[in-house]
């Protein structure tokens, strides 16, 4: 989900929170490669997500990640329970509208970054994920709940990568209004 800021939000009194700059993250998903393929999506997908935020630390560290229900990248991360959460830099605010904005099930958005924003995709973890990530974390679903047009999934974290590279870390804040 994207939330650019409160001065965007229609509602004449926001919510508290759609105030607040979050980080923002792309979540990378492939579809489930077992032979009953659940009812993943037909390929990889990225979203964007900003609904995420670490929940515990002991005895292993979770995320808590919102989930848009029906997109190819929830759908792919509810068959197979895991995916890439990747930090994005500042430099990945022109992704917004093609992860966030735009269907894997209508756009191919893994060609899409390479094609016409000439990024180079790489597999992390067996998962095509953006080179240039601020950071790569792999997650487990652990438990979810159904939360409207979301669902909740607490994660595991499995494993993780901090990516050496230019830029800074992409908050909401730093999106166009």
């Amino acid at each position: 989900m994207f939330i650019a800021s409160a001065a965007a939000d229609p509602d004449p009194d926001p919510p508290p929170w759609s105030s607040l700059s979050v980080p923002v993250y792309s979540l990378a998903t492939v579809p489930d490669a077992g032979p009953t393929k659940g009812d993943s999506a037909d390929r990889p997908s990225m979203n964007i997500t900003t609904y995420c935020t670490p929940v515990t630390i002991k005895p292993t560290r979770r995320l808590a990640v919102a989930l848009y229900t029906h997109t190819a990248t929830a759908r792919n991360m509810l068959a197979t329970g895991k995916g890439v959460l990747q930090g994005l830099r500042r430099h990945h605010a022109e992704l917004v509208p093609t992860l966030g904005k735009s269907s894997a099930h209508d756009v191919d958005k893994l060609e899409a970054l390479r094609e016409t924003h000439g990024l180079n995709i790489v597999t992390r973890w067996g998962v095509p994920t953006i080179e240039d990530a601020k950071s790569a974390v792999l997650l487990e679903i652990v438990s979810l709940e159904t939360a409207g047009d979301h669902h909740l999934a607490l994660c595991e974290v499995v494993d993780w990568e901090n990516i050496e590279g230019e830029g800074e870390p992409l908050y909401t804040g730093d999106l166009p209004k």
